[in-house]
């Protein structure tokens, strides 16, 4: 890619998991030298294609201890933020981890990465804080979180903008959209796709919602440009695939590229009390702001998703890891 990134130390923090590991893979091979920082070794095989290029430190976002001694040792310039508790079905229990993980969590990375010295923190929010807010998404329009991720999520942010007139630390946030790709969690695509396997109709929950379908490897540039253009600092960005189609859609056009007819059932079960009705970012302010926007194309990176032999694996009570697949 070319990016702007060669000799600058970095930290990832929740670097196994599905966007934190391609991000890893991108610095590495960009000349980076990164710090992989995860609660635990069973998501290793996300970087083995540049494992013997990283320094490794095994630390809970929710242990500050260990998580400061790690940034302390290594002195990042850039801290990524992607470790976090995923979105899931909603009970009190959920809620607490939800806040524990994304909003406390995020506060001790704040506070390592400060007392490390790093200039520049990104984190990884969401555009669920919008909530059923108007698309295409602004970065001003009122947070609207109407789950608990997302209101943990809301949360993290502000704690972002409080550390930095605290320490003087630049943030930049990136609220993306659905975001797929090989080694994602299992989704929609994930569903589809398993469908097809087994020769039965594609069920959803709904079928009308519609989703803004952002690949990777566009998200990974998308988090380069947020830790190297100053005009992004201090703004959290809407960033997606900039095409908002059905989920029915989504999944037809998986069914298509598989060469199945087998049938789509829109509305076979009940949406989620959480649901998020519209998704859609025009990415008009990620070009200001960070002068970036998505460049693979749905169909391309559903086929590149599609053909990869490690897409959808279960993740089997994975560690904190990039929620932005969403």
């Amino acid at each position: 890619m070319g990016l702007p990134v060669a000799g600058r130390r970095m930290a990832v923090i929740g670097a196994t998991g599905f966007i934190g590991s391609h991000l890893t893979e991108c610095l590495v091979r960009n000349g980076a030298d990164v710090l992989v920082v995860a609660r635990s070794t069973r998501r290793l095989q996300n970087l083995e294609a540049v494992a013997s290029d990283c320094r490794f430190a095994l630390s809970d976002i929710l242990d500050r201890d260990s998580l400061g001694a790690a940034l302390g040792e290594f002195k990042p310039e850039v801290v990524f933020h992607l470790a976090a508790d995923i979105d899931a079905g909603e009970t009190f229990a959920h809620m607490a981890a939800s806040l524990e993980s994304n909003a406390i969590g995020t506060a001790n990375v704040l506070e390592a990465a400060s007392s490390a010295g790093s200039a520049v923190f990104v984190y990884a929010d969401s555009c669920k804080v919008y909530g059923n807010g108007p698309v295409p998404y602004r970065q001003a329009q009122p947070e609207a979180p109407i789950c608990s991720y997302a209101i943990a999520k809301a949360a993290g942010w502000r704690l972002c903008r409080l550390a930095s007139a605290l320490t003087g630390m630049a943030v930049c946030g990136l609220r993306s959209t659905f975001t797929y790709g090989p080694r994602q969690n299992p989704n929609l695509i994930t569903h589809a796709r398993d469908c097809v396997a087994r020769g039965v109709p594609v069920r959803l929950l709904g079928g009308s919602q519609t989703r803004d379908l952002l690949y990777v490897d566009d998200a990974v540039r998308a988090y380069v440009a947020a830790a190297t253009q100053p005009a992004a600092r201090g703004c959290s960005v809407p960033i997606g695939g900039g095409r908002e189609l059905s989920v029915v859609e989504i999944c037809r056009e998986i069914v298509s590229l598989m060469g199945s007819r087998i049938e789509v059932i829109a509305g076979a079960q009940q949406p989620r009390l959480t649901e998020i009705w519209r998704s859609y970012c025009d990415n008009a302010e990620a070009k200001d702001l960070l002068g970036w926007s998505p460049a693979v194309s749905l169909s391309e990176g559903l086929s590149r998703t599609l053909l990869d032999g490690a897409a959808g694996v279960p993740s089997r009570g994975a560690d904190r890891a990039s929620a932005a697949s969403e």
